[in-house]
């Protein structure tokens, strides 16, 4: 496997620039300072820079500086990393170069640079970018202060629990995996999934996070599946399968400046890549991928400072003496910080600080099919009403269905019909490819079938966890008045988080909420914006429920 780095010292001085400076340029800013640094770099405009090298050269200068990156190489990570750049927020891009963190401030973020760094780690290489002056948040959206861990606990080995654990360890934080069964084998164990970003037209907090979650998982599984054994990259074609999302697919074509990311696309268009004829448009992401979950989160946790215990169920868990005590029928595990990852098993959390949180539980079964000659010439993943990606070692995944408050996660005939009609309506040709003259008869139908879990307002809860039944003391007035000023402290639960109720979409939205706690954790730069943070604190939904006067826990 290959990846730059496993252990670093917490990085914070950050070089900076009002615009981008050439390849060459950057290459000696980063290289002159032996330390971690990151590099910011804002944009003037919404559109991907360029980083072009200038006649300087720097063969000596790497020489002499015992740098073991050439220009060109640093080049091409550069052009690497930008693929995927979006415009509605900031881009965390990762390290292009050991300990060199690289981040890209479209003009949209550029004057709100401190709501993700320390304004006095920043050193401005040329003349600095304006910045807004922040507001002071509520105390319930407040981080407590940040302490370093001595040992994390992590609860769930799902896509969540998996890149939460992985980045904290290249970090240098041990820890320790709980998972109840075996790892990806809940909502992150379908067959092939897709990555892409489900996204309205509007600049909602939804799509500022599925936008940066897409490309910094399209770059996580770059650094960390560089061979593509388990996954494909051939785009994936959204279809207008009906009017909304005609209407929908024609409002984001329009952002031609996001084109790189996603596009119209005719039927011809959709031929041309997709390898079939489809009889309507739609939206194509070219970055787009399917992959196999289950290689992703092995990968995550294959590092040598992450303890994975399966069979290991949370019965619960207790805060002494400064630690974090897991109960299992097996053994007893501490940890100065526990993370709840739990997904689908969040509602039964013996804690009640997690369990009643509000979720919403969604069932999804898959199919799948061994290829046909014909569904063999589909080269990237379709979906719809439903979806179907690409062969992978001679068989097809396809589905999905979608129930609603439905905890039962067996695998059932009748659902696997429904996939094959949904089937049917997507591309008949390629339908009866693969259910015709006995291949893939229904009585051996075979695919997965898993629970997974959302929250009322359809983003995840990632952040500090707050002691329920105690704010709803303190901020109680909010219940006669949701306006009402309180400035009392939040009284959190003790080193304890939560990054879990990623739905659907957990594969563009769970590694960089991971990226957003763990900065939380160790108080490193942050991938998120303000706003979306709130957006995303579990606390947003304590608060809301006093307002409503339907608190979450009996009083």
């Amino acid at each position: 496997m290959r990846h730059f780095f496993l252990r670093f010292p917490t990085m914070t001085t950050c070089l900076a620039w009002n615009t981008p400076p050439s390849a060459d340029a950057l290459y000696a800013a980063a290289f002159s300072r032996p330390e971690p640094l990151h590099l910011l770099v804002c944009l003037t405009e919404n559109a991907i820079p360029e980083f072009t090298a200038t006649e300087v050269n720097t063969t000596v200068f790497a020489f002499q500086n015992n740098i073991a990156i050439p220009l060109p190489l640093w080049q091409s990570r550069l052009k690497n990393a930008l693929q995927c750049l979006q415009f509605n927020s900031i881009n965390d891009l990762g390290e292009i170069a050991p300990g060199k963190h690289l981040w890209v401030a479209p003009p949209a973020a550029a004057s709100r640079l401190h709501e993700h760094f320390d304004a006095a780690d920043i050193r401005w290489q040329t003349a600095p970018v304006p910045q807004q002056r922040i507001p002071a948040d509520k105390p319930w959206f407040t981080p407590p202060p940040a302490t370093r861990p001595e040992r994390v606990l992590v609860i769930g080995a799902g896509i969540a629990g998996a890149a939460t654990a992985r980045l904290l360890a290249e970090q240098g934080v041990p820890v320790s995996v709980l998972e109840a069964a075996e790892a990806a084998q809940g909502g992150s164990g379908n067959r092939q999934g897709l990555l892409y970003a489900k996204i309205s037209p509007h600049p909602t907090e939804q799509t500022e996070l599925l936008l940066a979650g897409y490309g910094y998982t399209r770059r996580l599984l770059e650094r960390l599946l560089p061979q593509a054994e388990s996954w494909g990259a051939g785009g994936v074609v959204h279809l207008d399968y009906n009017e909304a999302e005609r209407q929908r697919h024609q409002a984001l074509g329009a952002q031609t400046g996001h084109r790189h990311l996603y596009r119209s696309v005719t039927p011809p268009e959709i031929r041309a890549v997709s390898g079939l004829d489809f009889p309507c448009g739609g939206l194509y992401w070219p970055q787009g991928v399917w992959l196999h979950p289950p290689a992703l989160v092995r990968t995550l946790l294959d590092h040598p400072l992450i303890t994975l215990h399966e069979h290991a169920p949370l019965q619960y868990a207790a805060y002494g003496n400064g630690r974090w005590t897991a109960y299992t029928p097996q053994a007893e595990l501490s940890g100065s910080h526990i993370v709840y990852c739990t997904g689908a098993q969040s509602p039964a959390a013996a804690d009640a600080n997690i369990a009643a949180l509000p979720y919403r539980l969604i069932r999804g079964q898959t199919g799948v099919a061994a290829a046909s000659a014909f569904s063999q010439t589909l080269r990237c993943a379709v979906s719809g009403e439903g979806y179907i990606s690409p062969a992978w070692a001679g068989q097809h995944c396809y589905g999905a269905t979608f129930g609603i408050n439905n905890a039962d996660n067996r695998w059932h005939a009748a659902e696997e019909l429904e996939n094959r009609a949904t089937l049917r309506r997507l591309h008949p040709e390629l339908a009866a490819s693969l259910f015709s003259d006995g291949l893939n008869p229904p009585e051996r139908a075979a695919g997965h079938a898993a629970l997974r879990c959302d929250s009322p307002d359809h983003l995840p809860l990632v952040g500090a966890l707050g002691d329920i039944a105690a704010m709803q003391q303190v901020y109680a007035k909010l219940a006669l008045d949701k306006n009402y000023r309180i400035d009392t402290l939040c009284p959190y639960l003790p080193n304890a988080y939560i990054n879990t109720a990623h739905g659907t979409r957990g594969l563009a939205t769970a590694p960089v909420c991971a990226a957003a706690l763990t900065a939380e954790i160790l108080g490193l730069p942050q991938p998120l914006s303000r706003r979306l943070r709130r957006a995303l604190a579990p606390n947003r939904t304590v608060i809301r429920a006093i307002a409503r006067q339907r608190p979450l826990l009996p009083e």
